[in-house]
């Protein structure tokens, strides 16, 4: 087995881990929803964050492409009449860019 073989097959291993984690803290933001527990909701929440970009970075995707994509989202839904969030998707995308811009 070539290395290049064994360096996918071992990225692949790490991918799926990260789809269990993703599941894992999906139930958790659930259970801490059900339970009304604010510390697991925002631990939950704030994995599932990390583990997306963490698979981003698996798959080939930059952080940097990733945060583009985000805020093109943002952009997409914070001007979109049909999305009732569009108030608080714009909120976001000032705060995303902010954010950027203190980097």
């Amino acid at each position: 087995m070539t290395a290049n073989r064994i360096d996918i097959a071992r990225n692949l291993k790490i991918i799926e881990g990260l789809k269990v984690q993703l599941l894992s803290a999906t139930a958790e933001l659930f259970s801490g929803l059900y339970r009304g527990q604010e510390d697991n909701v925002l631990d939950a929440l704030s994995a599932a964050v990390v583990i997306l970009f963490s698979m981003a970075d698996r798959l080939g995707v930059s952080i940097r492409s990733l945060d583009l994509a985000v805020e093109e989202k943002l952009q997409e839904r914070a001007v979109n009449p049909d999305n009732s969030l569009r108030h608080f998707e714009a909120e976001l995308l000032d705060y995303w860019r902010g954010r950027q811009k203190n980097e």
